[in-house]
C-alpha cells in the first residue's frame, strides 16, 4: 500500500479504497451496534469482506498481467535478425 520512495499510501490503488470503506464501515458499526458480541460479529463480518474484495482483486491483476504479457507477444513480435 505504501510506495517504497516515500511512504505515502497509494490513493489510486483498489485496496487505499477498500481499507478506507472497511474502516468507514468499521466506524459506523462501532457507533451503531453497542452489543459486545453483536459488534465482534459484524466486525468480523467487514474484515471477511474485506479480505475477499482484496483476494478478487488481486486475481483481476494477476489474471491481466498474464493476458497483458501473452498478448503483447502477438501485438509486438520481436523481429529476427536479418541474415547476412
Amino acid at each position: 500500500m505504501f510506495s517504497a520512495l516515500n511512504l505515502t499510501p497509494d490513493i489510486y490503488s483498489p485496496t487505499f479504497f477498500i481499507d478506507t470503506l472497511v474502516g468507514t464501515k468499521k466506524h459506523m458499526t462501532n457507533k451503531i451496534i453497542i452489543h459486545p458480541d453483536l459488534n465482534k460479529a459484524a466486525i468480523d463480518f467487514i474484515n471477511a469482506q474485506a479480505v475477499f474484495a482484496k483476494m478478487m482483486i488481486n486475481n483481476y491483476v494477476t489474471i491481466n498481467k498474464v493476458f497483458v504479457d501473452t498478448m503483447s507477444t502477438y501485438w509486438f513480435p520481436k523481429r529476427s535478425e536479418p541474415t547476412k
